[in-house]
């Protein structure tokens, strides 16, 4: 069951905005069958993505990038078929990404959305890495799942950049916790509330809408769920992180309920965030991760 406040003048006011974006609903019907590819016939997931504009360059693109094939990739259908599930389910939330960053829109002035995007291909490896050492829940969609969970800090830097930077300047000039900067910018709600509103609204599936509605209180969720206790934890530890980018002094804090849900160390979680900031280099120097 989903829940957010349909109603509260911040999401009204995005929804208003000539700014936000239109994604095709083509890509949440695509992202569906992507997630469960056995259950879909693949000629429909292509159809899908062909009326999603710029999908069959970047495919395209990105598998000529990195095949070893004596001979060039052309086409959509072809690059699929080479790529595979997993790699073009990762690759188009990378192209929403950028389809929700036109060089257009008006943008903050305080806020660093490069750093921010570091901070979320930060959850993706940490969340890989978590899912992997557990076994607990799928390690290439949970990566999926971090490269999308802060979706609504992304809308907010679009159609209410004046709202992020007062976030922002609280959160580093004063030390004020972001959730908490947050609730006192935005009344009462978050960025993950109005995440999870805008997925329900471009149709995306709901798992993807639950991880990113839930990412920072997996307790008030109501049932057990393997995959927001990984991004949870994942996303706390490339906090920490992104806290070091910015220069703000913090102290790394996590639930230990949480940790000894997915029977992981203490031990464990500092070597994950000691190897996460050359992980994260590593992996940005990608080009369909780089902004």
């Amino acid at each position: 069951m989903l829940d957010y406040p349909k109603d509260h003048p911040i999401i009204q006011q995005i929804q208003q905005s000539e700014s936000l974006p239109r994604i095709p609903k083509d890509l949440g019907d695509a992202l569906s069958m992507l997630l469960n590819p056995y259950e879909y016939d693949m000629n429909e997931c292509i159809d899908r993505l062909y009326a999603i504009p710029g999908m069959e360059t970047v495919l395209v693109r990105v598998i000529n990038h990195i095949s070893q094939f004596n001979r060039k990739i052309t086409n959509l259908k072809d690059a699929i078929l080479y790529l595979g599930a997993y790699n073009v389910r990762m690759i188009s939330i990378a192209h929403m990404t950028r389809l929700l960053l036109p060089e257009s829109c008006g943008r903050t002035k305080l806020f660093d959305s490069r750093k921010y995007w570091q901070h979320c291909v930060g959850t993706s490896i940490a969340s890989y890495m978590i899912a992997e050492k557990t076994g607990q829940c799928d390690k290439e969609k949970i990566f999926t799942y971090g490269l999308i969970h802060d979706i609504g800090i992304t809308v907010l830097d679009i159609c209410l950049p004046q709202h992020l930077d007062e976030i922002y300047a609280k959160q580093v000039e004063n030390g004020v916790h972001q959730t908490v900067a947050e609730k006192v910018v935005l009344n009462g709600i978050t960025h993950a509330e109005i995440g999870m509103w805008l997925c329900e609204q471009w149709g995306l599936p709901e798992e993807i809408c639950v991880i990113v509605g839930y990412h920072h209180s997996p307790f008030p969720y109501g049932r057990i769920n393997n995959e927001i206790n990984v991004l949870y934890l994942a996303d706390s530890i490339s906090t920490n992180y992104y806290e070091n980018l910015l220069g703000t002094s913090t102290t790394f804090i996590y639930s230990d309920h949480v940790r000894e849900k997915l029977n992981l160390s203490h031990e464990f979680v500092q070597s994950l965030a000691e190897k996460l900031p050359d992980e994260v280099d590593r992996i940005i120097r990608n080009e369909y991760f780089a902004l």
